[in-house]
């Protein structure tokens, strides 16, 4: 069988369906393909896997419709079963041009997250054993389990980026990453400087920041002058940023991708919530990765961050200071 796995975005939620064809591959072996469709910007972190036949990549800014994208992949694949573990409605418009090929779409679990976003019930503790969602690295292949009556074979499934650059450092390091899809969920960078300064007070550590060209910022990193602080902002592509990542004591990041690649490579990370909340699924999933949040009347106001706060001041993410951070970082260290 061949099968179209369809996630256009984001960051984390790319790397977290590697989780999914790990168990699919480990399932069924040589008897399943896998061709993985997501955005051109996501396509260097599946290059390569060993479980994916090839990575199709989307382009929107490029100005291809669904409809063409839709006549390109009948043209050269043959499909089997679309895969959509997006379940948006772009993807439903593609899997619309492709009407005539069976399809299974993920169950988000849309009705849980709206009920936990409500005010009124996001308070009850009742609400979060009865509607919180497992990890999605453990929650979709559950769900596969009944699809394909399949049991699973591993008790953890498996995050997976590819091989990275060779990257070397001459002194450990933490990594702060100050970056997010939403600017709702951004700890707020001044916050993340006193951090900085703290861990090169305190510690024999390095501080090596991680962001791209867009998240200028970052640059308020340089105001600190120290050689032993490495500001990344703009100078790395995103599997030279996985590299230090890799290499990491800690990871330090809002609730974003970089924290899922960290834990794809087996580094313990602290993640920052704010306006999303850790029951929805996407919280760390390694023993001994940490998260800090606060329980408020207002959250969760938003499934993936990116609605703006309508308070004076962002409180879920303001009430988190570079002290309690960097308790919790001393701990792990």
């Amino acid at each position: 069988m061949n099968i179209l796995l369809i996630r256009f975005s984001s960051l984390g939620d790319v790397v977290l369906q590697t989780a999914t064809i790990h168990w699919l591959k480990e399932r069924f072996g040589e008897k399943l393909q896998i061709y993985f469709l997501t955005s051109k910007e996501f396509a260097p972190l599946l290059e390569g896997h060993s479980a994916i036949r090839e990575v199709i990549t989307y382009d929107r800014r490029s100005g291809e419709s669904l409809s063409t994208l839709a006549r390109r992949l009948k043209k050269n694949y043959s499909i089997d079963l679309l895969f959509d573990v997006h379940a948006t409605t772009r993807s439903a418009l593609l899997r619309l041009h492709l009407f005539s090929i069976p399809r299974l779409v993920i169950d988000k679990r849309r009705f849980e997250r709206w009920l936990l976003q409500l005010p009124g019930l996001s308070k009850r503790w009742w609400s979060w054993s009865i509607f919180s969602l497992k990890p999605q690295v453990q929650r979709i292949p559950e769900d596969l389990q009944a699809v394909f009556h399949a049991p699973l074979l591993t008790t953890s499934p498996l995050t997976f980026t590819p091989a990275l650059p060779a990257q070397t450092h001459p002194r450990e390091y933490v990594v702060l990453a100050p970056v997010a899809s939403f600017n709702s969920k951004h700890w707020p960078v001044t916050n993340y400087v006193l951090l900085a300064q703290r861990i090169l007070q305190e510690t024999n550590l390095d501080v090596v920041v991680v962001a791209g060209p867009a998240d200028k910022h970052c640059e308020q990193f340089n105001t600190i002058k120290n050689e032993r602080l490495v500001n990344l902002q703009g100078k790395t592509k995103l599997l030279e940023s996985a590299a230090w990542l890799k290499g990491a004591r800690v990871v330090v990041g809002n609730d974003s991708g970089m924290n899922h690649i960290a834990e794809a490579h087996g580094v313990k990370v602290i993640t920052l919530f704010g306006p999303t909340h850790e029951a929805f699924g996407f919280a760390p999933h390694l023993s001994g990765s940490k998260t800090i949040s606060h329980d408020l009347w207002c959250r969760p106001c938003s499934a993936t961050g990116k609605r703006d706060c309508f308070r004076s001041e962002k409180f879920c993410l303001t009430l988190t200071t570079p002290e309690r951070v960097w308790g919790e970082l001393k701990g792990m260290l």
